[in-house]
């Protein structure tokens, strides 16, 4: 009993450097925020890339959004990915309404990519796009009205050559509401946003629901055709740019933009598991410490702590009464720490008491992923079974 209980007490406090350490990280990530003025002169323009495959339930919302920006000099070109629904349709009517707005169609995969690479590439390819800047962003997102001119201008202020934004993640059913947080705030153990914007550490990351980036360094670094078989593109795609000279930025976006990115547990695990493996860094021990690191910090406190409380219920001795309590206050104050932390990101905090369910949720998803990226499976992503190219090489 009282090493058990020491064992809580020693991931309350390292459940307390978490949340310090979450805050610090926090307070380090720009934030780029609509602007309160007007912008110093006229910006460039800039050419909007969609890759759209199925994604009728959503691009009429996107493009609606976009075409609301306060800077006017845009063109959106939705790539049509082989989708099997409505989705061409409905852009080829949005298309004859507004000038700005052009339908591309990806045509045949090729053999070793991507679809999402192949149908990025094509819109740049067969769109012909015109801008100095190009905006990569997904069909399920929507954008504020300053989503393009307060990133565009950041990064002419600043000298950048790709802005990457993390957006609000909007979630409305209670698996969304459960498991989003969960997935984020992994990814927020293994990537620190912090270091991509330091020039003296190395890590490379980037989003791929926003990435804006100067056509020439662009088409410098090789574009999509160089990253053409990742399924963790983006990341991949910031990589190459900053190994020609390009320099990264990452900030959080909240404010400018939102995406819902799967709308049931299906649709959220086989998402996750296409990407999560790769988010990894393709990389198995990373993995033990990621299921072990949910084991340990999210369903302990919880089983030993409401272990405790229905012990107490039933009555014990004087001496095992006040073991209990402490481990009932440590799985109090681990329950204060999550929803402080979600409330802090938006990550819908009246969920926080159901965090040991996402947690054996998220460690099934990092195992799925995991046997399916190693086994050379594949993961099967809206009809299409996709491969990154090292496992097709392996």
């Amino acid at each position: 009993m009282l090493e058990l209980l020491w064992i809580t007490v020693g991931v309350g406090g390292i459940w307390l450097v978490i949340f310090v350490s979450s805050l610090l990280e926090m307070r380090s990530l720009p934030r780029v925020r609509p602007a309160r003025g007007a912008s110093h002169g006229p910006l460039p323009r800039v050419s909007v890339i969609i890759p759209a495959r199925d994604e009728e339930a959503n691009i009429i919302a996107c493009l609606e959004s976009l075409l609301s920006q306060d800077h006017a000099d845009i063109e959106i070109i939705v790539v049509d990915d082989g989708s099997s629904d409505r989705t061409a349709d409905l852009v080829a009517r949005m298309s004859r309404q507004d000038y700005r707005v052009r339908l591309v169609r990806s045509g045949d995969l090729p053999a070793g990519w991507t679809g999402k690479c192949n149908a990025a590439y094509q819109g740049v390819v067969k769109g012909h796009p015109r801008g100095e800047w190009l905006l990569f962003t997904d069909a399920d997102t929507l954008h504020e009205s300053q989503s393009i001119s307060a990133p565009l201008q950041v990064a002419l202020d600043r000298n950048l050559d790709l802005v990457s934004l993390i957006p609000h993640l909007e979630a409305r059913s209670f698996w969304e509401c459960l498991m989003q947080p969960t997935m984020a705030s992994l990814i927020a153990m293994f990537q620190k946003p912090r270091r991509v914007n330091d020039p003296g550490l190395p890590d490379i990351f980037a989003n791929g629901q926003y990435i804006l980036v100067r056509r020439e360094v662009y088409d410098r670094a090789g574009g999509h055709a160089a990253v053409h078989g990742k399924v963790l593109e983006d990341v991949e795609l910031a990589r190459v740019i900053c190994a020609t000279g390009g320099r990264v930025f990452l900030a959080m976006g909240r404010d400018l933009f939102s995406t819902r990115m799967y709308t049931n547990l299906h649709s959220l695990i086989e998402g996750w598991a296409k990407n999560f493996y790769m988010i990894l860094g393709s990389r198995l021990p990373r993995v033990v410490l990621a299921v072990s690191a949910l084991f340990l910090l999210s369903l302990w406190p919880a089983v030993f702590g409401l272990t405790a409380a229905g012990s107490l219920l039933i009555g014990l001795r004087p001496l095992a009464q006040g073991y209990l309590w402490i481990a009932l206050g440590v799985y109090a104050l681990v329950l204060i720490f999550q929803i402080v932390l979600r409330h802090l990101n938006r990550w819908y905090p009246r969920y926080a008491p159901f965090a040991p369910l996402a947690s054996l949720l998220a460690i099934y998803v990092l195992l799925h992923s995991a046997r399916l990226h190693r086994t050379g499976s594949g993961v099967r992503w809206k009809g299409r079974v996709v491969f990154d190219d090292k496992e097709k090489a392996g």
